[in-house]
């Protein structure tokens, strides 16, 4: 199993990234509220819903992606672009929004910004992959 993934690193994290953006959606979109009220009060349920709907975007473009022999290299940059913008707002939230923030939502957005450069780094390793393999 670890040989298969490994072999198709960018192809493996590109489908996980779409399958728990989707899931994330469906949650946030399901019960925006409570989870508005883990996070702190600035956490509305429209910020929650526009974060699901962005989250619905996300994870479709990263299945369109990750069905794909050889995703395009553009796209996967984009995606790692997004990665990283998503990161620095991240860490932007928890410096100029922690007095607005729960305890429970300074975890929540502190693990995911580290989830989130960990695929943002698992995407760049899978795309030099292919692109060494492209080039032997």
């Amino acid at each position: 199993m670890f040989a298969a993934l490994n072999r198709n690193l960018l192809q493996s994290v590109l489908f996980a990234d779409g399958v728990f953006s989707l899931a994330v959606a469906a949650l946030f979109f399901a019960v925006p509220g409570p989870i508005g009220s883990l996070v702190g009060p600035f956490a509305t349920p429209m910020l929650i819903n526009g974060l699901a709907a962005f989250f619905l975007l996300w994870g479709a473009f990263h299945l369109a992606l990750a069905r794909q022999a050889q995703p395009s290299a553009a796209a996967v940059r984009l995606a790692i672009v997004g990665d990283g913008l998503w990161v620095i707002a991240s860490i932007a939230v928890l410096i100029a929004g922690r007095d607005g923030l729960t305890l429970t939502g300074i975890i929540l957005i502190a693990v995911a910004a580290v989830a989130v450069a960990d695929i943002l780094l698992l995407k760049q390793i899978g795309l030099a992959r292919r692109q060494r393999a492209a080039m032997a």
